[in-house]
């Protein structure tokens, strides 16, 4: 073959690939993720330097707050993987010794009393941040993915170098482990409950093989997963998206149920509810009621789970002719067969956490909120297109 022949072959399969990560929603939150953890990489970034300061307040006595965006704020407190000293702001106003994290997308400015506090305030995502010393972004408009999302990539990635930091000065922040094992609820009473935030972490280990770079290793397997579902679930979700558009060009109505932490709050005040009725509808593990919703022939039920399918959804959906998408862990055996019924794995693990430490009992940071929201905006980009 000619060398022009094999370069026009190369030029064409680079030219698939940007347009392919140009479409999807998927690749896109992936690069975003990936710029994140390239950015934070080096022992000397800014991200790294911050979440050291931030541990030795911390370890001195200092509490973790979350503020501004309130699907933020949800998705940092009490979340499976995620730190258990970590409270939402609200109203209070921090200590000298304090650690603010903060996301400014569709927030209200950070009160003046939270600025003059002598607290470290680390800004997350792109928005007003005026008196905000460290801001890392998600890159948003760069890659043409949610505000809110974008927030939430440093967030979780600046975790994982904050736990590492604290561990590294033997004092490691516990965290939680999902409900949906039997670990999960005797955990919180074994912590949380007693106010116990810490325990003693031996890190001899460090002096032999350095750093362990948390947050490195949780963007790159969050970005691992986001690829995976990509690859292994497209098909699904092609068609998938042909069945919401189908719907929206038919004057039928589209449901989008959501679970989780910052995934219902975000849907519900995005421009995805401007076109899907949007709504929360918790499986699993609740006892919260779901949507009374009546469907009809030629509505799509979307339901952005967790761990276990939406129990109730298909002898409610189904007989009305009404077609279902879902999105958990476990395939319902009995919902199998339906050629009108779709499940989408979403590919992270079990316990909802992707990072180990050694010597530590359970894995750490979410990848969750992250891949199920870029899953709900993937499909709602196909069936808006």
């Amino acid at each position: 073959m000619r060398p022009c022949a094999i370069a026009a072959i190369g030029l064409f399969i680079a030219n698939v690939s940007s347009l392919a990560e140009a479409g999807s929603y998927l690749l896109r939150v992936a690069a975003a993720v990936e710029q994140v953890g390239s950015e934070s990489a080096p022992v000397n970034s800014a991200m790294q330097a911050s979440a050291h300061e931030a541990a030795n307040r911390l370890i001195a006595g200092g509490k973790l707050w979350a503020a501004g965006n309130a699907a933020f704020v949800s998705e940092l407190s009490g979340r499976a993987g995620g730190l258990m000293m970590i409270q939402a702001l609200g109203e209070n106003v921090p200590g000298a010794g304090d650690v603010v994290m903060y996301c400014p997308a569709d927030a209200p400015p950070i009160a003046e009393g939270t600025l003059i506090s002598g607290a470290q305030i680390v800004a997350f995502g792109d928005g007003p941040t005026d008196g905000v010393a460290s801001v890392f972004s998600g890159h948003a408009e760069q890659h043409g993915i949610s505000p809110t999302l974008a927030s939430i990539i440093p967030a979780w990635v600046y975790t994982g170098y904050l736990i590492e930091a604290c561990a590294q000065q033997g004092k490691m922040p516990v965290t939680f482990e999902t409900i949906g094992l039997p670990g999960g609820y005797p955990r919180i009473q074994q912590y949380q409950a007693k106010g116990v935030y810490w325990i003693d972490y031996n890190a001899d280990h460090w002096h032999v093989k350095g750093p362990l770079s948390l947050g490195g290793k949780y963007a790159h397997d969050v970005a691992r997963i986001l690829r995976r579902v990509e690859k292994e679930e497209r098909e699904k979700l092609n068609r998938a998206g042909e069945w919401a558009a189908r719907a929206l060009a038919d004057n039928k109505t589209v449901y989008l149920y959501c679970m989780g932490h910052f995934v219902p709050d975000e849907v519900a005040k995005s421009e995805i509810a401007s076109k899907f009725k949007a709504a929360t509808w918790n499986s699993g593990f609740t006892v919260i009621a779901p949507p009374d919703d009546a469907y009809a022939m030629g509505d799509v039920a979307i339901h952005i789970g967790y761990q276990h399918p939406p129990n109730g959804l298909y002898e409610r959906a189904r007989p009305s002719g009404a077609k279902i998408v879902y999105v958990d862990l476990l395939e319902h055996r009995d919902w199998i067969h339906d050629p009108h019924v779709i499940w989408v794995d979403p590919m992270w693990p079990w316990d909802d956490a992707v990072v180990t430490l050694p010597n530590y009992d359970i894995p750490m940071l979410p990848p969750s909120g992250i891949v199920n929201s870029a899953i709900a905006w993937e499909i709602f980009r196909l069936a808006t297109e």
